[in-house]
Parts: structure tokens; C-alpha cells; sequence
């Protein structure tokens, strides 16, 4: 099953895309499923689950969580329980949210936590190595589909000495075309959230890198050129010049790259 697990739509400031568009795009691209990441809130959740009844795209809600120390993909087993992160810390337009505080949070409400693009200096505060002192953590988003190549190259090292597994997504936010450029692949079926969070914490999944599909794909060509299982051993899935690694890869390129401290 194939899932782009961070995508934002109009509930997000500055995106004003149309979560049905992002679902039809998401048939049209081959995607099995799509979890709505909004930042800092799960308000829209009640309302984002009421389009499951227009789609065989199976729908979930997540969130981004913005810290002090980078950016972090917040996945919970009922996110329309879950109160907003304003209730719980009080507005960030002040200060922003304390990384570690945040991610115990989640954790505490039942929640698993990936670290989204921790390496792009382009983010405000990124994470960088502060990774390495989060165990709360279930993966790292090694293939982002916004971000630089070498951005995705430092976040899939630090997965692989965590011996961590990683994510794909595409992180759609402004251009509906950028959907489908990077998924994760799960070697089950989910139905609902509390599936994806199990699922997550198994570790068992593989970030996925396509090019761009072509406007208008038809979702049975794009299912039977993405349909390829995974490699039986637990080794990368590979797609399009994309792969990723499970938990136990465990070891380091030895790029020799100087950590962030």
C-alpha cells in the first residue's frame, strides 16, 4: 500500500489547496492513500475524515508539528480526540514549542513521531542532529520530495545509524502537481489511523521517489508501474532511481559528514 504521509491542504496558512483536488490527484497519481499533515492543528480532522465517503483514496489526519529544534510529522490512532497543540502549550507565535517537550507529548497521548526533513537549512530552526537524542521516534523522512538532494542524503545517514527506518512524501503545500513525487510504501493494507500508528511502530516500510508523473495519469498505469513489492529480505524497495531501508540497515555511509552540533 502506497501512502504520501505528509500533505497539506487550505487548512494550512499559506496553502489553499482543496483536499478533494488533493484526493482526486491522488487516485489519478496511483496512491493508495494520503494523510493530511496540517501544521500546528488538528481542527480540520472531523472534516478532512467526512471526505472518505467521496473517495477510494483512504484518507488520514496527521499533523506537523513546528519545535524549537525542527519539524516533526505527529501521527495519532484518533486525531479528532486529541486536543489541539495550542490547548496544550498555548500559542507559539511568541516562542516556538520546545522539541523535546512536544515529542514526549505525543508519545504520552498515544502518538508516533517522524522527524520531517531534519537536515534543510532552509526551515527556520532545523532539527539537524538533534535527532540523534530523540528516542521517541519512530522514523526519519529521508526522501522529501521539496527538498534538495542533499537535504534527503543526510536525513537517509542519520536514519541508518539510528538504525531507524524512513519515510517518503511528497509535502504538498503549494502545487497540486508535486503529489505523487514521493510516497511510502507499507506491505499491508491500513484502513484507519490506529492501523497507520501500529503500522508505523512496527517499522516495516519503505520511502519511495518517483518522477513526476505526467498531468492526467491514468491511477491503473501509475498502480501497475508502482505494484512492485518490496525485496523479501527487507532490503530497499526501489522506484525510479529511489529506495529506502527498513530498521537493522544500521550502518553508516561513511561520507564522513560533520554533524551539527
Amino acid at each position: 500500500m502506497i501512502i504520501d504521509l505528509h500533505v497539506h491542504s487550505r487548512f494550512t496558512r499559506g496553502c489553499d489547496l482543496d483536499p478533494a483536488l488533493i484526493l482526486r490527484r491522488a487516485k489519478d497519481v496511483g496512491l493508495d492513500g494520503v494523510c493530511f499533515t496540517e501544521v500546528n492543528s488538528l481542527d480540520a480532522a472531523a472534516e478532512l475524515h467526512a471526505l472518505r465517503k467521496t473517495t477510494t483514496v483512504k484518507v488520514f489526519v496527521g499533523m506537523e508539528l513546528t519545535t524549537d529544534r525542527g519539524h516533526y510529522l505527529c501521527y495519532f490512532p484518533d486525531p479528532e480526540a486529541i486536543p489541539d497543540p495550542v490547548q496544550m502549550w498555548g500559542s507559539n507565535a511568541e516562542k516556538a514549542w520546545p522539541a523535546r517537550e512536544s515529542v514526549d507529548r505525543v508519545r504520552k497521548l498515544g502518538g508516533v513521531v517522524v522527524a520531517a526533513h531534519p537536515y534543510d537549512r532552509e526551515t527556520p530552526v532545523a532539527a539537524g542532529d538533534f535527532v540523534f537524542g530523540l528516542k521517541e521516534l519512530v522514523g526519519i523522512e529521508a526522501y522529501n520530495a521539496r527538498r534538495k538532494v542533499h537535504v534527503n542524503n543526510l536525513a537517509t545517514e542519520a536514519a541508518e545509524s539510528l538504525r531507524l527506518p524512513s519515510i517518503g512524501s511528497s509535502d504538498t503545500r503549494t502545487d497540486i502537481n508535486e503529489l505523487g513525487k514521493a510516497a511510502t510504501l507499507f506491505p499491508n493494507a491500513i484502513e484507519n489511523e490506529a492501523e497507520l500508528c501500529a503500522a508505523l511502530q512496527r517499522g516495516r516500510f519503505w520511502p519511495l521517489l518517483f518522477g513526476a508523473p505526467p498531468p492526467g495519469l491514468s491511477s491503473g498505469a501509475a498502480g501497475a508501474e508502482r505494484g512492485r513489492p518490496p525485496k523479501k529480505d527487507g532490503q530497499s524497495a526501489e522506484r525510479r532511481g529511489g529506495a529506502g531501508g527498513g530498521k537493522g540497515r544500521g550502518r553508516s555511509s561513511g561520507r564522513g559528514r560533520k554533524r551539527d552540533r
